[in-house]
């Protein structure tokens, strides 16, 4: 079976009118900087008219052809492979028309090779170095320009804007690129770790850095506490008002819960109804100071629902995160078989509870 073309699908292809669009200004630069350098080499050997205007039209028109045609296209990342094997083309076609000159010779060579090995790596670096050879083959039949591999002080000195401000160029946009890849990668993170409902972080990330601030607890002795929160009556929302006005609920606990917590806790959505909080740095009281605090909110604001709250500080007794979470949700459910809307705080033999307090 054929392998499916890269322009399949408009996604495809809206990316590749991207790179369309980036090739064209390190395009612009490099063949009107490159064709500086050729034309000073050229004065040195001598060519025709047509020759001359060949060189005007690749310097000068080409980029700008080049951009229109590969846009244009359906397919514009087979496209561009097509314009980048045409540059290479005349890039070996101007090669014997120097008469060989060395300097304009390989910077142009090198050049033409990296761009196609930033486009379409290894595989379009080959068929760029074929059609340099065929470009050469036609330049070496069509002109008698003669061997001479020697550059004049002006040749040197017309090829140095070409060999400084391409480069350049490329590492510009490369650095361009490298940003935008690296903010998309972190807007990506944000959107794997975040819940789609709530807006908070979602439990796999949550995990994470449970099992990260247990590591920091056993090595340094930090202090840190969780909680784990349950709405209560959830069931009856849902079977009284539909989920859609239980997803409302989430929604909204979301941002009462955000609103409530400080910028260095980790909140996420647990389950469906049940959010829980990483403090870390934070002692059992502040954990149940903060549990309190969301209480008050609560009984503030729209809808009116009611939370239970779990308690667990990290202590020397506990062996793995696990049993870390385990300890706060044992204590959470010793609230949601008593009154509700109430905290209790784990400790042996059983949790201690608000009013217990």
């Amino acid at each position: 079976m054929d392998p499916v073309p890269p322009d399949a699908n408009p996604t495809n292809a809206a990316r590749g009118r991207g790179l369309v669009r980036r090739i064209h200004g390190p395009r612009v630069v490099g063949l009107g900087l490159g064709s500086a350098a050729v034309a000073s080499a050229l004065l040195q050997v001598g060519t025709s008219d047509w020759a001359w205007a060949l060189l005007a039209f690749n310097g000068l028109l080409w980029p700008h052809v080049a951009l229109h045609w590969a846009l244009r296209s359906p397919a514009p990342f087979a496209a561009e492979h097509r314009n980048v094997l045409i540059d290479s083309a005349f890039g070996g076609f101007w090669v014997p028309a120097m008469g060989f000159n060395v300097l304009p010779s390989v910077l142009i060579i090198t050049m033409l090779t990296l761009d196609n090995v930033g486009v379409g790596g290894p595989k379009l670096m080959a068929r760029g170095l074929v059609a340099q050879l065929l470009g050469a083959a036609v330049g070496f039949a069509v002109l008698d320009a003669g061997w001479q591999p020697t550059a004049t002080l002006a040749t040197i000195l017309a090829c140095l804007p070409f060999l400084v401000v391409y480069p350049l160029t490329i590492g510009y946009i490369t650095w361009r690129l490298a940003q935008r890849l690296s903010r998309q990668k972190r807007e990506l993170e944000w959107l794997t770790r975040r819940d789609a409902l709530s807006g908070v972080f979602g439990r796999a990330y949550f995990d994470q850095r449970v099992e990260e601030e247990f590591s920091l607890g056993q090595r340094h002795r930090r202090p840190a506490a969780l909680i784990l929160a349950d709405v209560d009556h959830f069931k009856q929302i849902n079977d009284r008002l539909g989920h859609t006005a239980g997803d409302d609920v989430v929604r909204e606990l979301g941002q009462r819960l955000r609103e409530c917590v400080r910028q260095s806790d980790v909140l996420a959505r647990y389950g469906g109804d049940e959010f829980a909080i990483l403090m870390p740095g934070s002692s059992q009281q502040e954990a149940v100071a903060l549990a309190q605090r969301i209480r008050v909110a609560l009984r503030c604001g729209e809808p009116t629902v009611t939370l239970s709250f779990g308690i667990a500080a990290l202590e020397p007794g506990i062996a793995t995160p696990r049993q870390w979470v385990e300890r706060a949700d044992e204590a959470l459910y010793r609230v949601k078989r008593g009154s509700r809307d109430d905290w209790a705080v784990f400790s042996r033999p059983a949790a201690a509870s608000h009013a217990a307090a």
